[in-house]
């Protein structure tokens, strides 16, 4: 259940997920995501908590990539999620917004572009640069690279070439990444 105000991801960005996650959805992974809240044989609901996401994240990674660090399996989860995000109905519109912006623009409304996925993500972005970005978000979770990935791969549809992507700091949810090109 969902309370007003509360921190949420939308439920077509769990969606996403098991989209990313297809061929990994039986045995031990669905009773674990059961375990958390997400029962694989209801309905998906509207959102859910923010808390919940982040524990479907960390099983999905550890699924995934079971023999990557933590921080390298957020990544490579960030990446399948993206392309997964962009195989679905919300995910294609806003694949087609990010293609007409451009780089320099999409990193612009990054915070936009986050709140197709939950109500709570807020990003500052600074332009250093024409092709240097740094952005700051306020709560990406315990592993940045999921964030940092969605920003990375997200910006790459735009067919901007040479983009570099790198986690500056983390402190708690918070992290700050460098975009560069």
């Amino acid at each position: 259940m969902v309370r007003p105000m509360e921190k949420v991801v939308f439920g077509h960005t769990v969606e996403g997920l098991l989209v990313a996650l297809e061929g990994h959805l039986d045995g031990p992974l669905r009773s674990r995501f059961k375990a958390v809240g997400l029962d694989l044989d209801q309905k998906l609901a509207p959102a859910y908590p923010k808390d919940q996401w982040h524990q479907m994240l960390v099983l999905a990674a550890q699924v995934l990539f079971p023999s990557h660090t933590p921080a390298q399996a957020h990544w490579h989860l960030g990446q399948r999620f993206i392309t997964a995000y962009f195989s679905i109905r919300m995910g294609r519109a806003l694949q087609g917004v990010l293609r007409f912006l451009g780089p320099a623009r999409t990193l612009e409304r990054t915070t936009r572009n986050l709140a197709y996925g939950s109500n709570f993500l807020h990003v500052d972005v600074d332009r250093l640069a024409p092709t240097d970005y740094r952005l700051k978000v306020n709560e990406g979770g315990l592993h940045p690279e999921f964030i940092g990935a969605l920003c990375h791969f997200g910006t790459l549809t735009t067919g901007v070439k040479g983009l570099t992507t790198v986690v500056e700091a983390h402190e708690g949810p918070s992290a700050t990444y460098r975009m560069r090109w």
